[in-house]
């Protein structure tokens, strides 16, 4: 088996649309199982972070976590 090649497809999360990631008033539908619940940013295209939070994924990480979590919230990823 080639590490090379299948170790960074394990470290990156799969992409999903927003729409499927966000919750609803009606509380959250059904993720995938792929998905990590407590870091739902992670599964939206680079594009579509930037969109959403203003800045690269970068920047989000360097943030203070209640600064994050309040962001996540205002998004409705949280």
């Amino acid at each position: 088996m080639d590490r090379g090649v299948s170790m960074p497809n394990m470290l990156e999360p799969k992409v999903y649309p927003y729409e499927m990631l966000m919750v609803t008033s009606r509380g959250r539908t059904k993720l995938p199982r792929d998905v990590d619940r407590t870091r739902l940013e992670r599964h939206l295209a680079p594009e579509t972070f930037f969109d959403i939070f203003g800045m690269e994924i970068e920047e989000f990480d360097r943030l203070p976590l209640w600064k994050r979590n309040d962001m996540k919230k205002k998004a409705r990823l949280f």
